[in-house]
């Protein structure tokens, strides 16, 4: 599936890969202070987060699309 994404560019693209690996790690951090049930809700997330980012990094590394835009789904 395909999201209409905002016109961004590369810079910004990155700047939102950083920020969900740093929310990625602060959910990790946070972990540690809650019971083990919340724990794997937490990580679970933090999955997410950072598989997201991953995704859009190496769609940045193969460039955009002819309009600009990054498509986050593989």
């Amino acid at each position: 599936m395909t999201l209409p994404t905002p016109e961004l560019s590369a810079d910004d693209w990155r700047r939102i890969c950083d920020a969900l690996r740093y929310l990625g790690r602060d959910l990790h951090h946070r972990s540690f202070a809650v019971t083990a049930e919340r724990r794997e809700l937490l990580w679970a997330e933090m999955d997410r987060c950072l598989n997201l980012a991953d995704r859009l990094s190496e769609a940045m590394a193969d460039g955009p699309a002819a309009d600009g835009s990054v498509d986050p789904e593989p």
